[in-house]
């Protein structure tokens, strides 16, 4: 039997609930159900909650008779819902393979006063008994009615009459009709596996999703038959609790799966039963002078609020918690009253970089970035879940959205995430989201050499431009680490400088920074696609950075008319110290025609530019897992641009064979334009600016050496203060003329860092 999907669009997903009990009063037998339609789905929901068998699901005889009953009632559904402590979900191949049982008994049905063939009476009532027990079985049981009418069509069927021809002619119309009461099954036989028994079969082949019933997400609990482990590993939550992630490869393609287990999925009945009662209480109370506004103290109000409830209720229950246990129950409670749900678990991997979730979300599963490589997973969220969190995203961002503003840009402090939501009309199949993890502590440039993500020596000299007040644009596409490497080129500006950041969406780590003392003021912008008028324009912003003194200017991405106003300044030396911006682009060319074509930057002022820095997702020898790689640092000459000549020169270039960013001649050779006027400006000569290089090289890869056996030193607070003791020393060791003795500052650093390392 096929499923037949309906379109039902009703363009703000409002749902209608429409609760079918008993059709009549001979069928008082059958569990209550609704049918429950959205944009995308009709689900069957089944309330197994009054089961009295003890059980409830295909592995119990008396309710998978009522599941089948009441599919063959309601014979188009999307998904079918078996609601309990845990609900499962059966949709897609599971639910068709119980349609295909559910068909095979309503077809069985029709034979149930059929006509026997039978030449006797013995015959007769042999057969009115074998045919009554298969329709017996084949209510609650299909599987096993099938197979005994299989096994009885193949062995025959004696005739009880001594007469040859009249026993010839009964023996085969019976026969067929056992083979026609056979063939009602469709496809089942196709489907089914001879290595398993009956009662195997539901349990095995027809795969549910499961989840709690405080959950309306809902994930698989047993991997697919393709995957194949990879790897496995925990994950600590707040409050204690682990959870357990497997990585597996599938055999079938290219991808391979994350796949989740939380905690409350292992759960017993009882302590399913007390979490449901206590959110049940939770939802109830709601507190006037709470500011649901504020994530963290509603979370934190709702957590100690469900340990006071979940005492009270395990009393009345009679069950004994541990205090560890009812911390973490008390924080799987906050997880789906205020937090994010199941997705709040994903987000506290720290390998795992960027979430996808695709419309419609219901029937595409959450997709994760772990450590470069995109993966499935065995979550789904529902639509419940996304309608929730736009909802939550507007309140938080106090941004529009809707059909005039389908989409949304903001960051999520409480997970260090940034989130992106488009909707209808602009998303297909409705709500869509992306999911973009920032670090959870700042990049620092000896992290990006442990990485493989640049050399010492680029480390040396992009610290080495930004200390000579460059101005420096960061190119790449989408996740290509522009953003992490201008986090990290923030530490090396000098403490006694002040920083100035204009982002629309805040990523940078500003509130870092403070900490370890950088003077660091940042500006927030209106979106560029999708921002409130109420926001502060980022030409306006820009406006204001560059009357608000000298300063580092820091811009999380330049791409919009205020590029015009910000190479003006830069031009006429009104926009600080350096400039330090991202923009989108593949290459340094590609920059160029962006600024100067797209975004109207005159070609004179693009010299404003001191050097691009081209970032990449490199698919190293064609895999498909992608690592983030520094792949090119060029300089603008101050040539003559009269189109027939190159822009730019190459300081250093990607060397795919070698996985690392390699050093040109031009560098080596001490021929670059724009070191040549950093060493004019410092007063000193090309050689000495070069060592300069070279010893900033060596001490970042020393620290990133480092920080291989012990990763706190290549932490933003151990790097700061590793650049903080450079440059007291440099300014320590200058004699009266200005210059530094390099090897001396080297030598004293080294001794410092040694005891840094040893204590």
């Amino acid at each position: 039997m096929n499923m037949m999907r309906t379109d039902r669009s009703n363009g703000n997903s409002i749902f209608k609930l429409l609760s079918k009990k008993k059709a009549d009063k001979a069928d008082n037998s059958l569990c209550t159900y609704k049918i429950r339609l959205t944009d995308s789905q009709k689900s069957l929901m089944i309330d197994c909650r009054g089961c009295t068998t003890g059980n409830s699901g295909l592995d119990d005889r008396v309710c998978r008779k009522n599941i089948f009953q009441i599919m063959i009632r309601e014979p188009m559904v999307d998904r079918l819902v078996l609601s309990h402590l845990y609900d499962r979900d059966y949709e897609g191949a599971s639910l068709r393979k119980l349609y295909i049982l559910a068909g095979f008994i309503d077809n069985l049905g029709v034979f149930a006063d059929a006509y026997v063939p039978a030449a006797c009476g013995n015959c007769l009532s042999e057969r009115q008994e074998f045919i009554s027990a298969v329709l017996e079985t084949g209510s609650h049981d299909p599987i096993e009615a099938y197979i005994t009418l299989i096994a009885k069509v193949d062995s025959g069927a004696a005739c009880h009459n001594g007469e040859p021809e009249q026993g010839h002619v009964c023996t085969n119309d019976y026969i067929q009709m056992l083979a026609s009461m056979s063939e009602c099954a469709g496809g089942l036989g196709e489907c089914m596996d001879a290595n398993l028994s009956p009662g195997e079969y539901y349990t095995r082949t027809i795969k549910p999703y499961t989840r709690p019933k405080f959950s309306t997400s809902r994930i698989y609990t047993e991997p697919p038959d393709n995957a194949v482990f990879l790897e496995g590993y925990d994950v600590k939550r707040s409050g204690g609790r682990a959870m357990e992630i497997s990585l597996y490869s599938l055999s079938d393609r290219p991808e391979s799966l994350y796949f989740l287990i939380p905690p409350e999925y292992n759960l017993r009945p009882e302590e399913l039963g007390l979490l449901e009662s206590v959110r049940s209480r939770l939802m109830r109370h709601r507190p006037n002078d709470l500011n649901f506004a504020d994530p963290v103290n509603s979370r934190e109000y709702f957590r100690r609020r469900s340990q006071q409830i979940l005492s009270e209720e395990a009393g009345l229950k009679d069950i004994r918690l541990k205090p560890d246990q009812i911390t973490v129950f008390a924080d799987i409670l906050a997880k789906y009253t205020t937090g994010l749900g199941i997705l709040e678990d994903v987000l506290s991997d720290a390998r795992v970089t960027d979430i996808y979730v695709n419309a419609p979300v219901d029937t595409n599963p959450v997709h994760v970035v772990i450590e470069g490589e995109e993966c499935s997973s065995n979550i789904y969220l529902s639509q419940d879940d996304v309608d929730t969190m736009i909802s939550r995203f507007r309140a938080l961002s106090g941004r529009p959205f809707g059909e005039a503003n389908p989409i949304l840009d903001m960051d999520l402090a409480e997970y260090r995430t940034r989130v992106s939501c488009i909707g209808n009309p602009l998303s297909s199949g409705g709500l869509a989201y992306a999911f973009r993890k920032h670090a959870q502590t700042p990049w620092t440039l000896p992290k990006l050499i442990n990485e493989g993500s640049m050399t010492p020596l680029a480390a040396g000299l992009l610290s080495f431009l930004v200390d000579g007040h460059s101005s420096i644009l960061i190119a790449g596409g989408v996740g290509a680490g522009k953003t992490s490497l201008l986090s990290a080129l923030l530490l090396e500006v000098p403490q006694k400088y002040r920083i100035l950041t204009i982002e629309d969406t805040p990523e940078l780590p500003l509130r870092d920074l403070q900490r370890l003392g950088w003077k660091v003021q940042g500006m927030n912008t209106r979106s560029a696609i999708a921002g409130s008028e109420s926001e502060i324009a980022p030409d306006t912003a820009l406006r204001a950075a560059l009357r608000l003194g000298n300063s580092t200017l820091a811009i999380g991405e330049v791409r919009g008319p205020e590029a015009r106003m910000l190479y003006e300044a830069m031009q006429v030396g009104t926009a600080g110290n350096s400039v330090l911006g991202t923009i989108h682009g593949a290459s340094t060319q590609t920059v160029y025609e962006r600024i100067v074509g797209a975004l109207g930057v005159p070609e004179q002022s693009f010299r404003a530019t001191d050097a691009v820095v081209v970032c990449s997702n490199i698919r190293i020898s064609g895999s498909m897992r992608k690592k983030k790689r520094l792949v090119q640092v060029s300089e603008v000459t101050s040539g003559n641009w009269d189109g027939t000549s190159t822009f730019f020169n190459e300081l250093m270039m990607f060397d795919a064979g070698n996985d690392r960013i390699e050093p040109t001649d031009l560098l080596d050779m001490g021929q670059s334009e724009l070191i040549g006027r950093i060493a004019d400006r410092w007063g000193v000569s090309i050689d000495e600016v070069l060592l300069n290089i070279k010893m900033r090289a060596q001490i970042k890869g020393m620290i990133a050496e480092a920080g291989r056996t012990r990763p706190e030193l290549v932490e933003a607070d151990r790097v700061g203060q590793a650049n903080n003791m450079f440059w007291l020393l440099m300014n320590e060791l200058q004699d009266e003329d200005g210059g530094v003795d390099l090897g001396e500052v080297y030598s004293r650093w080294c001794g410092w860092y040694e005891g840094i390392v040893q204590g």
